[in-house]
């Protein structure tokens, strides 16, 4: 009988292991590197197209911020890569609800990079599998930046950032 328990835990234990997979990274609705830009634009008819994104080579659209359902949100742009696929989500928010916000993604998300002083810069980095979540409050602006990107998706808007530096 002992043997059949130690056989059904390590049973469990296993299971555990292998469903233990993240979630996809998803704001409003919207799934990093899973909604197309039809179904964006099925969630959100009233969306703005902005242009194209030198980062992704992809649409830029905007939501009307009544429409998001987030109390403080100032401005917000939804980034597609060249596949039709979302790659990037930008907020800015009210920077009142920095706390706020931190405690739910460092409660989500695992936490990479955290400076937070009283009177000051606030800032945090999360990661969930290759999608990176950043929040980042300048002491000086009322406002604070939420993203959600694909790693690609930093990684090219870094690359293009220093190679425009580089021509000034």
């Amino acid at each position: 009988m002992r043997k059949q328990w130690q056989l059904l835990a390590g049973i469990f234990i296993l299971l555990a292991m292998f469903s233990s997979v993240r979630a996809n990274t998803t704001a409003m609705g919207l799934t990093l590197g899973k909604t197309t830009l039809q179904q964006f634009i099925t969630a959100y008819p009233s969306s703005l197209h902005e242009g194209r994104s030198k980062w992704s080579d992809g649409d830029i659209f905007s939501i009307p911020n009544r429409e998001l359902g987030l109390e403080g949100v100032k401005n917000n742009a939804v980034i597609f890569n060249k596949d039709g696929k979302i790659t990037a989500i930008m907020l800015e928010l009210d920077k009142s609800r920095f706390d706020e916000v931190e405690s739910m993604l460092a409660h989500k998300y695992v936490v990479l990079k955290k400076q937070i002083s009283f009177a000051g810069d606030k800032y945090a980095r999360y990661q969930n599998d290759d999608d990176l979540i950043e929040l980042d409050a300048p002491y000086l602006s009322p406002v604070m930046k939420l993203t959600y990107s694909e790693q690609i998706f930093q990684e090219a808007y870094l690359k293009k950032s220093a190679e425009e530096y580089i021509r000034r």
